[in-house]
């Protein structure tokens, strides 16, 4: 009993460690390793007393000895899927404002020089930044921080370690990542249609005087527009991150 009891420990570690080395901003490179693994042995600490015991009786009950590291092994790399996907799930209520930012950037013509993203590998822009660190400025005032937690708890209770229990639908997944696209559009909406209203001013104005520049009068305009649009409007993107950030919640919650 006392060796399944490690095993179980084990396997709520490998999900708690792939949910924490994926969910940003902790998946970003400014938090050391050493950080994310205390972090990791912190809540498998207090996970593992009321999952563990659960888990090990499952274990021992197992009688196929021949092929118990085959198992091990399928329920180590299940854990570890599970904890990555948890970890990725709850990181698409960033993507909205990175996908909101990436429009804004490039019709302010800010995508030339990228920038290194604080996320992960993947390039990015000044204005996603902004707009990354305000969500994530706010994630953590609404402590959403604390549901992250829970529901990682709670996914113990609804998938056992060690345990049969069905995959997650495609649906989820695919309504998910739609709605995530969506929610970037309607945090800029307000910057996004002023652009498109100077940009298309800019167009009428060259159509009518052909005189007129495009590079050397309509990339000025386009970016104080859009400078003086995020000033104007940062009340309504901050309402619209707090509203995009409570459904997260409440979602998680539910």
């Amino acid at each position: 009993m006392t060796d399944a009891l490690i095993i179980a420990c084990v396997l709520i570690l490998l999900r708690v460690a792939a949910f924490v080395m994926f969910l940003p901003p902790i998946a970003g490179q400014g938090l050391p390793n050493t950080v994310k693994i205390g972090l990791s042995l912190a809540l498998t600490v207090v996970l593992a007393p009321r999952f563990a015991p659960v888990a090990a009786g499952v274990l021992s009950m197992s009688q196929s000895p021949t092929g118990a590291w085959v198992y091990l092994g399928y329920f180590a790399v299940r854990e570890t899927a599970l904890g990555a996907a948890l970890a990725w799930l709850f990181s698409l209520c960033l993507v909205p404002v990175r996908v909101g930012g990436a429009w804004i950037a490039q019709e302010m013509g800010l995508t030339i020089g990228g920038l290194t993203s604080p996320m992960d590998q993947q390039p990015s822009n000044v204005i996603s930044q902004m707009l990354e660190a305000l969500a994530i400025v706010l994630f953590f005032l609404f402590d959403l921080h604390h549901v992250l937690f829970l529901s990682l708890g709670e996914s113990f209770a609804l998938k056992p370690s060690a345990s049969a229990w069905a995959m997650p639908s495609w649906d989820v997944v695919v309504w998910s990542v739609s709605q995530s696209v969506g929610q970037g559009f309607l945090v800029i909406g307000p910057v996004g249609i002023l652009l498109f209203v100077v940009s298309l001013t800019i167009l009428i104005t060259m159509r009518t005087a052909p005189q007129f520049n495009f590079m050397s009068y309509g990339m000025t305009l386009r970016l104080v527009a859009g400078i003086g649009g995020l000033f104007f409007f940062l009340p309504e993107i901050c309402g619209a991150v707090q509203r995009l950030l409570t459904f997260v919640g409440q979602e998680a919650l539910g």
